[in-house]
């Protein structure tokens, strides 16, 4: 259950960004909005690391390079959905945002990549993503 709510605070706190990260790009920039997104994002967790007295961050050195591009990769993200924010609005951003991440989510676990466990895919699965993708041509149209 924790799991559920932290997913669905997860996409609150999402949607909530987005349109805060929109509204700073139009005065400072997208680059600029997305550089201070991540340094906020930097000092909140390591506020809260040092809070709880997390060390395991002594462990970094073990970390496969790959996974340690993640936050080039949120800068990327910032970039993208500031733009799209400006260019498509927040519900259709967000929707497209969505079902990216669910093909993409749904082929890394079929595919079993990035050490992940390997899980079959169902018809039921690709319908909901093509409900999905229809769903989004109805708030378009």
């Amino acid at each position: 259950m924790r799991g559920v709510l932290f997913a669905i605070s997860g996409g609150f706190f999402l949607t909530l960004q987005s349109v805060a990260n929109a509204r700073i790009s139009s005065q400072i920039g997208t680059w600029q909005a997305a550089t201070l997104t991540q340094f906020t994002g930097f000092v909140v967790a390591l506020l809260v690391m040092l809070v709880l007295r997390d060390r395991t961050y002594v462990e970094m050195r073990h970390v496969k390079p790959l996974y340690l591009s993640g936050g080039a990769f949120a800068a990327i993200i910032l970039f993208s959905n500031m733009t799209a924010v400006h260019k498509l609005g927040v519900t259709m951003t967000i929707s497209l945002f969505l079902i990216a991440q669910l093909a993409l989510a749904l082929v890394i676990d079929w595919r079993g990549w990035f050490g992940m466990l390997r899980r079959k895919l169902n018809g039921a699965q690709l319908i909901g993503v093509f409900m999905m993708i229809a769903g989004v041509i109805l708030l378009k149209w």
